[in-house]
């Protein structure tokens, strides 16, 4: 009697955890075609490589940025590398990287996101610069930012750039966009943001129209530059003064920047890194079309998408009080349970190798709800994976996938 009743105990078990009987039987061996990331290596046609990141805050997901692009650097010569963060911001890391000024974290302050101001980016930054150092000029790697949502580093860029063209013209504009600035990008009085806009847009008119004496005095790569900062203001002033939809509009501009410093590094490889749903090649919404899907249509095949998701994510936030918090959220789904026992933490599959094996390859073109937290997230969205999850089919959103199985 005593053994019927474990043995039903047992089976009770087993029933209220479907996670586990039957999935033994049916989950599909993936071993063979986990690789280490150290050894990834891009077809040679592929002229973009983006990683998405589940969650903004963790760890994992942020050091996963160095380990990828130090492999295409090392095997695919990229030298590229581009971050969904300020362009202007990310200009200072540059220099830090390129000419040695100020230090990886002062440099890291930059960049114009809390989420980036980790131990983690600042090692990235580091070792792009110490690379640098013995590195060719041709080779040397160099740090960009496809985001816009910052104003005083692209201004500060842009009237360093107008003070060797022409001082009065520099004097005029710095005190017409006085009011586009940081510390009320978000609050800013919209009627001040639509008349600043019209000053940008007078400014890059004349730009344009002296382009030729402005080369002559400065060079083609300066005068690039310092348009394409002015563009970055303008674009910012666009989502917060005009009735623009801000994701999407968002989104297109990125792309743009992303076409843009492909054409000036003279379209060498480049690395993108930002969250899942900027990078993914599928859009997470109907009327919204993301950089990624934006990418996709463009590039075809030289667009390599990495996608990015977790079983258990621990990450830094900011709730919609402007709190900064540490969160926990678990989650699963056919994809992630085919990495249940593995040992190591963090896997990589490239999809094209995986799909040999059918069951693999239904999984990864079946509708699959995989992690998806931004830069905010509440204590109440924990009670229901559907507001950190998105629902999607992983062979049409990536090319690969990194799961993490427990992020910090």
């Amino acid at each position: 009697m005593k053994k019927v009743s474990i043995t039903i105990m047992a089976l009770f078990i087993c029933l209220l955890s479907l996670s586990g009987c039957q999935q033994a039987k049916s989950t599909p061996e993936i071993s063979q075609y986990v690789q280490p990331i150290n050894t990834l290596q891009v077809n040679d046609g592929v002229k973009i490589v983006g990683l998405g990141e589940a969650t903004h805050g963790n760890k994992e997901f942020q050091q996963l940025k160095k380990d990828i692009f130090e492999a295409l650097v090392n095997h695919n010569n990229c030298r590229i590398f581009a971050l969904e963060g300020d362009f202007g911001g990310c200009a200072k890391v540059n220099n830090y990287i390129l000419d040695d000024e100020g230090t990886a974290k002062e440099a890291v302050a930059e960049i114009g996101f809390a989420i980036y101001r980790t131990k983690e980016m600042e090692e990235l930054v580091q070792w792009m610069h110490d690379y640098n150092q013995t590195a060719k000029e041709n080779e040397k790697l160099k740090f960009y930012g496809f985001d816009m949502q910052r104003y005083d580093n692209s201004k500060e860029f842009l009237f360093m750039y107008l003070n060797k063209v022409d001082n009065a013209l520099s004097d005029k504009y710095r005190e017409l966009l006085a009011d586009l600035n940081d510390e009320t990008v978000y609050n800013q009085d919209k009627a001040k943001v639509k008349q600043a806009l019209s000053g940008v847009e007078e400014l890059m008119e004349t730009m344009t129209a002296q382009k030729d004496n402005y080369i002559a005095l400065t060079s083609e790569k300066e005068y690039q530059f310092a348009y394409q900062c002015a563009q970055s203001i303008k674009e910012n002033a666009t989502l917060h003064g005009t009735n623009a939809n801000y994701s999407q509009t968002r989104d297109e501009y990125m792309k743009n920047k992303i076409d843009w410093i492909l054409n000036y590094e003279n379209n060498q490889m480049i690395f993108i890194t930002g969250h899942n749903g900027h990078i993914g090649k599928t859009s997470a919404a109907s009327g919204y079309t993301s950089m990624g899907n934006r990418l996709a249509d463009s590039y075809g095949d030289q667009y390599y998408a990495i996608g990015t998701d977790f079983y258990k994510s621990t990450f830094n936030t900011v709730t919609s009080t402007g709190k900064s918090k540490v969160m926990t959220v678990h989650h699963s789904n056919d994809l992630t349970r085919v990495f249940t026992g593995f040992n190591s933490n963090i896997n990589f599959i490239d999809f094209a190798s995986a799909s040999q094996n059918p069951q693999i390859a239904k999984i990864l073109q079946s509708t699959q709800s995989m992690g998806n937290i931004g830069a905010e997230f509440n204590d109440w969205q924990k009670i229901s994976k559907m507001f950190y999850t998105l629902k999607m089919k992983p062979a049409r959103a990536y090319n690969a996938l990194i799961f993490v199985n427990k992020g910090m």
